[in-house]
């Protein structure tokens, strides 16, 4: 066993394979397969004449996919891509609809998560990039630490759940340092944070302090909320009437942008109560699997700390045209 298989652990793969159910010749995808840790467990248990998708926008996480893959043979296909296009992916390689997707926020392996060449961890020096995929227009994160405001720093610290007062502290911070020295690692930036923090005795609790900061930024580099939100909205598309979709998020802005989506395309008829006869034509898209997003357990909590803010999102498609 190399040392890959045992860096990132997968969260919800009990719970998630349970609401997938997979059933025999059906076609999954995994949106977000990162280094193909579920998406093997995904795999190992589909029955036979089941085919699985699996998508990512990192070059090195889909070859390790096809790696890690490789026993199953033709019955998986590993391609690179946004899962914002999954519809197309999927008909060119000849699969959907499906009757089962999954979708990871995060969409960040540790493998990934640990490589110096892409700048996303605060314990790993490397350039301050933080682009998951080379070709995501838009600047690296080194370019918004050296160009945002303070004032427009903070609001993304806040958005990726930090307290008002820690973004600003942060965001001040960052902007002093940056006029005496260029801030272009990973590690310089860590410290930054770390001396703002300590200097002000912020309670540091069991997060490190750079946590959020890095958090905000890696999202704003690679712009997961609005690939999300359209990534949503392409699953949806391509899943078949009883096909389920399972969405893992991590912070409170996911959070909420999963759960205001799903009552959006759960939401049926809205005409007037006191209308005899619907004009509108509109019907629910889904059926909501879980009402709330579910917890992880504390027994998963204890053996996979990535899993404590984790969140799942389960959802059934019915019948009705998009």
């Amino acid at each position: 066993m190399d040392s890959s298989d045992t860096a990132h652990r997968p969260v919800f793969v009990a719970e998630q394979l349970s609401y997938l159910a997979p059933r025999p010749g059906g076609h999954y995808a995994d949106c977000t397969c990162g280094h193909g840790h579920f998406a093997a467990r995904l795999a190992a248990s589909l029955p036979a004449e089941g085919r699985l998708l699996c998508i990512d926008v990192n070059e090195a996480a889909v070859a390790a996919t096809a790696r890690r893959l490789a026993r199953f043979g033709e019955r998986c296909v590993v391609v690179r891509g946004s899962y914002v296009d999954l519809p197309a992916l999927a008909a060119d390689v000849g699969l959907g609809p499906f009757q089962g997707i999954v979708i990871d926020a995060g969409c960040i392996s540790r493998e990934e998560l640990m490589s110096p060449d892409l700048g996303l961890s605060f314990t790993v020096d490397g350039e301050l990039n933080m682009k998951v995929s080379p070709e995501t227009p838009g600047p690296t994160a080194r370019e918004l630490v050296a160009t945002l405001t303070a004032r427009e720093m903070a609001a993304l610290f806040r958005e990726a759940g930090e307290s008002p007062r820690t973004a600003r502290l942060l965001a001040s911070a960052i902007e002093r340092a940056r006029t005496r020295e260029p801030l272009t690692r990973t590690v310089q930036l860590a410290q930054v944070i770390e001396q703002a923090v300590d200097a002000a005795r912020v309670r540091r609790g069991e997060r490190h302090p750079a946590t959020r900061a890095f958090l905000a930024l890696r999202s704003a580099v690679n712009r997961e909320l609005p690939v999300l939100a359209q990534g949503l909205e392409a699953a949806i598309s391509a899943l078949a009437p009883g096909g389920r979709l399972c969405v893992l998020t991590y912070y409170g802005t996911e959070h909420a942008l999963v759960r205001q989506a799903f009552r959006s395309l759960e939401r049926g008829c809205t005409c007037p109560p006191d209308l005899p006869v619907c004009g509108c034509g509109h019907r629910s898209l889904i059926r909501r699997l879980v009402r709330d997003p579910l917890p992880p357990s504390t027994r998963e909590v204890r053996a996979n700390d990535s899993a404590r803010s984790a969140r799942l999102h389960c959802v059934e498609r019915t019948a009705a045209p998009m």
